[in-house]
């Protein structure tokens, strides 16, 4: 498969994991318990399948490339970790969803930064 293909793959997954993290955020913020909601289920399997998409994608890319594990790979697997585990903060911590939302987002803008400027 070609590095363009990884490329759209890893926006896809990027796509689910946001859109999921969105939801998950949004329940908490209104004060809703995350068990009592249906879209629950969807939001865990849309997550979960969003980053499993990112992971093989990004590994895709880096096979395609053949540039090893610079720096700013390190920083976005951390950013990937940090996005598995995030959205389980907002659920466990309501009070805490509207600042767990800003960092989601600055996590995606060092997340791009990082893949367009390289910087280490």
């Amino acid at each position: 498969m070609s590095f363009d293909f990884y490329k759209v793959m890893h926006f896809f997954g990027l796509f689910m994991v946001f859109s999921a993290l969105g939801g998950q955020i949004a329940i908490a913020l209104n004060g809703g318990d995350s068990k009592q909601q249906p879209a629950r289920k969807w939001i865990g399997i849309y997550h979960g399948l969003g980053l499993f998409i990112m992971l093989v994608a990004g590994f895709g890319m880096i096979a395609k490339a053949s540039i090893g594990f610079p720096g700013w790979i390190i920083g976005k697997m951390a950013i990937w970790i940090i996005l598995g585990g995030i959205g389980a903060v907002a659920a466990r911590k309501k009070n805490l969803a509207g600042m767990v939302w800003t960092i989601v987002i600055l996590l995606g803008l060092t997340a791009a930064y990082l893949a367009h400027y390289k910087p280490f």
